[in-house]
């Protein structure tokens, strides 16, 4: 059964968990002035991963569709960075960030495989 719309990619259901899961983490940081800025940009870090990946496969084939990946990606692994930054600047919520990065590396593994995927085919 063909794929018929991106809500169907299981690249962009763990974005989209990943993007929920990053709410939610960022309701436990302390309300500092640090955080805040930590908190803007991993949401508009982890938030970009699945609306590239929607613009991508809306509008876009071939070379186009993999630049949305690619900047999918982009956005998967500064997620991770900011992921990482705040373990180490907050490390009593390890477990909940462990989590996102998590599911965060799967969404990274999948779309690395998918641009393996479309360079061969293209």
């Amino acid at each position: 059964m063909a794929i018929t719309t991106y809500k169907e990619l299981l690249f962009w259901k763990n974005a989209r968990e990943v993007s929920f899961l990053v709410a939610s983490l960022i309701k436990k940081l302390p309300n500092e002035r640090v955080f805040w800025i930590i908190s803007d940009q991993i949401l508009r870090a982890s938030f970009s991963i699945g609306a590239n990946i929607a613009e991508g496969y809306g509008k876009y084939q071939g070379k186009e569709y993999q630049r949305f990946i690619r900047m999918a990606l982009g956005s998967a692994n500064e997620t991770e960075y900011w992921l990482e930054l705040i373990k180490d600047l907050y490390p009593n919520i390890i477990p909940s960030i462990d989590l996102v990065i998590k599911k965060n590396s799967e969404t990274i593994r999948m779309l690395t495989a998918t641009l393996k995927t479309l360079s061969f085919k293209g």
